[in-house]
């Protein structure tokens, strides 16, 4: 009895450790392992499979895509059935799996220096204010929005130099609603293009 009331403790506690770890670290920590992954790849800059392979293993599974997915097409998100959804967050997926993996020649041997951070009062927000350094470059202010999913942070959006991934996403798909419908829209971008 004993032995099971010591496992769930320490279950527990390395749960609460899990949830207690501060976005600055998180970023600092995924970012280290990311570059690290990045570098030990080595891919060539036309290797498009091996970069989706890359960043659908180290990236996508710190990323909201279901949250950016439903800011990306925003209130008509209420009226989207749940197949809809599935296939325009897969298409989202695609479209971030291409964005990440033609990056990362660009940062193979980046630097972060984490600034200063932000939690939300309900601690389950938060921005990170950092810069960013190509070898050679000049430093770009970079904040990450994260929020808490199942006690573990996640990548909400990134802006660098002002300019939001995720208000690119919405700004994008505004337009093609406008065009082509909310319908037309999803299927779209379900499609992949």
């Amino acid at each position: 009895m004993l032995k099971v009331i010591i496992g769930t403790f320490l279950a527990l506690t390395a749960h609460i450790s899990v949830a207690l770890e501060s976005p600055s670290t998180w970023i600092e920590t995924k970012t280290d392992m990311i570059l690290a992954e990045i570098s030990a790849a080595d891919l060539a800059v036309d290797d498009r499979a091996g970069q989706a392979e890359l960043a659908e293993r180290v990236i996508i599974p710190n990323v909201n895509v279901e949250g950016i997915a439903m800011r990306a097409v925003g209130r008509p998100w209420r009226n989207v059935s749940e197949t809809d959804r599935a296939r325009f967050i897969a298409g989202m997926k695609n479209r971030m799996l291409d964005l990440y993996g033609g990056a990362f020649s660009q940062f193979k041997a980046a630097e972060l220096e984490i600034l200063n951070e932000r939690i939300s009062k309900r601690g389950d927000r938060a921005i990170v204010n950092t810069r960013l350094r190509r070898p050679g470059d000049d430093w770009l202010a970079t904040e990450f929005r994260l929020v808490m999913i199942d006690d573990q942070w996640q990548l909400l959006d990134v802006a660098i130099e002002g300019v939001s991934l995720l208000s690119s996403y919405k700004a994008q798909m505004d337009e093609r609603v406008e065009r082509l419908g909310l319908e037309g829209a999803i299927e779209e971008v379900a499609a992949g293009k």
